[in-house]
């Protein structure tokens, strides 16, 4: 609801202090909501499919990002930047009330005996118990992830810019961008929730790596050029829900909340140096590709996080 309120409220901005502040405000919102939807869809769903599950309905997410780059090409129509802030915001907020009317409270669902532990203390939940290596591989992972995620995110167009494409071409690529990651979330999903976890890990963050490359070496197609980026949003999307699921497995339900928590909020914290490090690159004289080619060396750092994390011992249902 907050996260709703305060979008709506962006779109009032009449002066920088205020745009910021309400940025800031929308930011407390979505990072109070985001690891509480991500526990409560690992809890709501049971044994073996809990990573597919979580992942298709975190895909949802990224789907939310193409309808936002279709609203941008309605400046065309002589809609103005306020327009997005109004469908981002008021559609949050009608959600929420659907859900504080229909969504049963996850205390009433079968989690077993340990729904009735105590809460532990946030130390000991992140760190206690052996857990001090899987909670900085998942900081790890989430953090160069998320850096890369939100690069792309809001740097995308200005790339396809830069490549010498139009402005309408370059939202028409974001919007590839972001459909390819949720239709491929549920895809990646599933090969991670088999057996082969490592391999398809590797395969993922690797085909990060070779579609940076590809969207860095597009030439003047355009029917390449979104191709290069459907292709970059199944690997690179897809890699940041198949954390989002993974994350969960590796707390206890009492501790469940504080574990994901703690891994989005460094999530959040690479969302904000992605955009800044390809901003101070792209104002330092650097290409689009340059950029595109200087995180690849962050990719594998997330890759080499997410790999050795399957080494480590998952939490009991």
């Amino acid at each position: 609801m907050l996260f709703g309120m305060f979008s709506v409220l962006t779109s009032f901005a009449t002066g920088a202090g205020w745009l910021l502040l309400a940025r800031f405000l929308t930011g407390l919102g979505l990072g109070g909501a985001l690891p509480n939807f991500v526990s409560l869809a690992s809890e709501a769903t049971l044994g073996r499919q809990r990573l597919s599950i979580v992942t298709l309905i975190m895909a949802a997410m990224p789907f939310g990002g193409a309808i936002s780059a279709v609203v941008a090409l309605g400046a065309q129509l002589g809609w103005g930047w306020r327009s997005i802030f109004y469908i981002g915001g008021f559609a949050p907020m009608i959600l929420a009330l659907l859900m504080i009317r229909y969504l049963r409270d996850t205390a009433r669902l079968p989690m077993g005996a340990g729904s009735a532990t105590p809460p532990a203390g946030v130390r000991f939940a992140l760190f206690g118990g052996n857990r001090l290596p899987t909670t900085l591989l998942l900081w790890l992972g989430f953090f160069f992830t998320q850096m890369v995620l939100l690069l792309m995110l809001n740097w995308l167009p200005q790339f396809v810019i830069g490549l010498g494409f139009s402005r309408t071409q370059a939202s028409w690529t974001s919007v590839c961008f972001n459909l390819g990651g949720s239709m491929g979330a549920y895809f990646l999903g599933s090969l991670h929730a088999g057996q082969r976890r490592r391999t398809w890990v590797l395969v993922t963050y690797g085909g990060m790596a070779i579609t940076l490359l590809g969207v860095a070496s597009i030439d003047k197609s355009f029917a390449m050029a979104a191709l290069a980026c459907a292709l970059a949003g199944i690997f690179i999307i897809g890699a940041q829900l198949v954390l989002f699921a993974l994350a969960p497995l590796y707390y206890g339900v009492s501790i469940r909340g504080t574990g994901v928590g703690a891994s989005v909020s460094l999530g959040r914290l690479g969302s904000v140096v992605g955009p800044l490090f390809a901003g101070l690159l792209m104002t330092g004289g650097g290409s689009s590709a340059t950029v595109l080619l200087g995180i690849i060396p962050f990719v594998l750092v997330a890759g080499g996080a997410a790999f050795s994390l399957t080494w480590r011992q998952q939490a009991p249902d």
